[in-house]
C-alpha cells in the first residue's frame, strides 16, 4: 500500500485537451487524452446571474409616496432598508434582461437623482510575505487567501498518517512529538520526504518572510509514521496509526495513501476514529480509474481527487509508458477535489519543490478544514463537511466527484453553527390520549443549511423520524397509564440541533363506574324504573349510557347520572347494562342485570 510520492510525479505533465460539450464525462476525456497526447487547457465556464440589484437615489425632500410612484413607473418596488431610506436611497432587484430598460425609465422619473448597479464587496484577501508565495497559484485557485481574511488558523491538531514528518523550514514549531509505528518508537522521522511535503501543505508557517505558506499557519502536526523509506507499509500498521491519531485527540486525520483492498481492520480503524470525533481526509489515488481506494471510499471519509489549473479533473498522458495517469474518480465515492500539483517542502534539498498527485490534494482539503475548525471551534464535524461540500465548485467534466473542487474562502465563511428553530408541539402540554398519538412539531425552521429531519423521543427512547414538513410522528402509548416525557430533536443539515420538550399523559383506563340505584339482578319490574349511576375519570366522563338487550336506550352527558326507564317497551325479559365513556374514548361497561316483566 502506498501513496504516490512527489518525485514519482515529476514527469512532463501534458496539458488537458479541449473536448466537445457532448463528451464531458471522464471516459470521453481519457479517450481524447490518449488520442491526442497533449492539448490546450479549457477555459473556465461561468454563468451570468439572473438578476441585477439597482440602487436608486432620490432628491432631498422627496416623500416616500413620490419615491414609490416613481419606482412604480418602471414596474418595480423597493426592498425595505431603513438605513438607506435615511439617505434618500431605495434598492430594487430586476431581471438582468430588463435592467437596461428599467434603468432608463427610472433615470427619467420624477425626483430620481441617480441609478447605479449595485456591485459586490468582499474582504481583502490576505497576501503573505513568503518569498515562494508567488509560486503557489494552486492556493489562490481554491481561494485560500479569502479564507485567510477570516482566519489564518489556530492550534488545531492535524494528524499526518504517512511516512513521518521532519520539522524543516516552515514546519519549525509546527510538529508535535508523534509515533513511529513501523519501527515502534517515538521518533516519527521521514525517510522518503512524502510525509514532510504533506505536512507543509497543511501547516507551513505563513507570512513569516521565509519559504512557502501552508494552508493553516497556526495548526499543529501530529506525525504518525506508518510507511517506510520506500513509501509503502502494511494495512494493519496504517489502521493502528489512525487509531493512535484518534486517541491523541487529532481533530483531523490526513491519509495521503491508499489500497484497493477493503479490509475490516482498516474499516474498523476509520470507524473508531470517527466515533472519537476525528474527521478523516484521504487521497483518492493517481491511476485515473474509478476503482475504489481505501480508506478514501469508506463512509464518512472525505475522499479527495486532483484537479488541473482549470479546476477540472487532472488527466494526462505519459509518453514513456503510453498510459494515462491522473486522478481517480467516481462521484459515488470521491467527494471533493483540490489541485494535483503544488509547491511543498522538499526533504532531499531542505528547500521546496513541486509535489504532485492526490497526495497533495488531500492535505489542501485537510488544511482548509483546519481553518474552518479554527474559525468555528464549536462546529460539528457534520457542519464542517456540509460547508466544505456545499460551497465546492462543480467541475466541467462530469462523473468526477460528487461536489467539485473546494473553495476555501466560502467554506470557512459558510459554516453553519446556528441551531434550527422549533417553537411548539401538538398536542398541548399535559394532554391526555389513548392508544396511538400523532405528535407534530410546530414552528420548525432553519435559516442556515436547512432542516434535515425531526426525531421524536419518548422517555429518552427513539420513537421515529420525519424528514419533511409538517414534521409528525405517531407514538404508540396503548400499554401505558402515566405521564410520558416527549422530546423533539430537530437537526439541520450541518448537524446542529434544537430540542423541545412536551409532557403528555397516556390514559388507557376506562372510567370508574358503579350502579348506585336500580332493581337487582332477577327482579320483576313494571312501569318506570329509576337507574342511578356514579362515574368518575381523571380525563372527565363524556357520557353514560343505559343498554337494554344490546341497544342504547338512554344517554346522559352531565352528572348526576339518573335514568328513568319505561320497561314496557322492551319485552318480557330485559338484559340491562350501563356504560361510561371518558373524554379520551376509554369505555367501562357494567355486568348485565336481567329484569323480568
Amino acid at each position: 500500500m502506498t501513496g504516490l510520492t512527489g518525485s514519482a510525479m515529476l514527469l512532463a505533465l501534458g496539458a488537458v485537451p479541449a473536448h466537445a460539450k457532448d463528451q464531458n464525462d471522464v471516459e470521453s476525456r481519457k479517450r481524447q487524452v490518449t488520442s491526442t497526447g497533449a492539448g490546450t487547457p479549457r477555459p473556465a465556464v461561468t454563468a451570468p446571474g439572473d438578476t441585477v440589484q439597482l440602487v436608486v437615489g432620490f432628491d432631498a425632500g422627496v416623500s416616500a409616496a413620490t419615491a414609490t410612484r416613481s419606482l412604480g413607473t418602471a414596474g418595480v418596488r423597493a426592498a425595505d432598508s431603513a438605513p438607506l431610506a435615511k439617505l434618500g436611497v431605495r434598492t430594487v432587484s430586476v431581471p438582468r434582461s430588463r435592467s437596461a430598460a428599467v434603468t432608463a425609465t427610472l433615470r427619467s422619473a420624477p425626483g430620481v437623482t441617480y441609478v447605479e448597479v449595485d456591485s459586490g464587496v468582499r474582504a481583502d484577501a490576505v497576501v503573505p510575505n513568503d518569498p515562494r508565495w508567488s509560486d503557489q497559484g494552486e492556493l489562490r485557485q481554491i481561494t485560500v487567501p479569502d479564507a485567510w481574511s477570516l482566519t489564518t488558523g489556530s492550534a488545531v491538531t492535524v494528524a499526518v498518517v504517512d511516512g513521518g514528518v521532519d520539522a524543516i523550514g516552515d514546519l519549525a514549531g509546527a510538529v508535535l512529538s508523534g509515533r513511529d509505528l513501523v519501527n515502534n518508537d517515538a521518533i516519527a522521522n521521514d525517510e522518503s520526504g512524502h510525509g514532510t511535503a504533506v505536512a507543509s501543505l497543511i501547516a507551513a508557517r505563513g507570512n513569516n518572510g521565509a519559504g512557502i505558506a501552508g494552508t493553516c499557519w497556526a495548526c499543529k502536526i501530529l506525525p504518525v509514521k506508518v510507511l517506510g523509506a520506500a513509501g509503502d507499509g502494511s494495512i494493519a500498521i496504517t489502521a493502528a496509526g489512525i487509531v493512535y491519531a484518534a486517541d491523541r485527540g487529532a481533530k483531523i486525520i490526513n491519509a495521503s495513501l491508499g489500497t484497493s483492498q477493503d479490509l475490516a481492520v482498516l474499516r474498523d480503524a476509520v470507524s473508531y476514529a470517527q466515533r472519537k470525533g476525528s474527521l478523516v481526509v484521504a487521497s483518492a489515488g493517481n491511476d485515473a480509474v474509478k476503482t475504489r481506494r481505501y480508506p478514501a471510499a469508506y463512509p464518512g471519509v472525505i475522499a479527495v481527487g486532483g484537479t488541473d489549473e482549470t479546476s477540472d479533473i487532472f488527466l494526462t498522458f505519459d509518453p514513456w509508458t503510453y498510459e494515462i495517469y491522473g486522478s481517480n474518480y467516481g462521484p459515488d465515492w470521491v467527494d471533493v477535489a483540490a489541485p494535483w500539483c503544488t509547491l511543498a517542502a522538499d526533504l532531499a534539498t531542505k528547500g521546496y519543490a513541486n509535489f504532485c498527485g492526490t497526495s497533495a490534494s488531500a492535505p489542501l482539503v485537510a488544511g482548509t478544514i483546519a481553518l474552518m475548525k479554527s474559525r468555528h471551534p464549536g462546529a460539528t464535524n457534520t457542519a464542517l463537511v456540509q460547508s466544505l461540500t456545499a460551497t465546492a465548485k462543480a467541475t466541467e467534466t462530469t462523473g468526477f466527484t460528487q461536489f467539485g473542487e473546494i473553495r476555501a474562502g466560502r467554506a470557512v465563511a459558510g459554516v453553519d453553527t446556528s441551531a434550527p428553530r422549533i417553537t411548539g408541539s401538538s398536542p398541548r402540554q399535559s394532554a391526555r390520549f389513548r392508544g396511538t398519538l400523532t405528535v407534530q412539531a410546530t414552528g420548525v425552521s432553519d435559516s442556515g443549511s436547512g432542516v434535515a429531519y425531526a426525531d421524536l423521543y419518548a422517555d429518552g427512547r427513539f420513537v421515529g423520524r420525519d424528514t419533511t414538513a409538517p414534521y409528525a410522528v405517531r407514538f404508540n402509548g396503548s400499554k401505558l397509564n402515566r405521564a410520558v416525557a416527549l422530546q423533539w430533536r430537530v437537526s439541520d443539515r450541518a448537524g446542529n440541533q434544537a430540542r423541545y420538550n412536551r409532557k403528555v399523559i397516556a390514559d388507557n383506563r376506562g372510567p370508574a363506574l358503579k350502579i348506585t340505584k336500580a332493581p337487582r339482578n332477577g327482579a320483576k319490574v313494571r312501569g318506570t324504573v329509576t337507574v342511578t349511576v356514579k362515574a368518575t375519570d381523571a380525563a372527565g366522563v363524556a357520557r353514560t349510557e343505559v343498554l337494554i338487550n344490546g341497544k342504547v336506550v338512554a344517554r346522559d352527558t352531565k352528572a348526576p347520572w339518573t335514568f328513568k326507564i319505561k320497561v314496557a317497551k322492551y319485552g318480557k325479559t330485559l338484559t340491562v347494562r350501563v356504560r361510561a365513556v371518558d373524554k379520551v374514548g376509554n369505555v367501562t361497561t357494567t355486568g348485565a342485570r336481567t329484569w323480568k316483566r
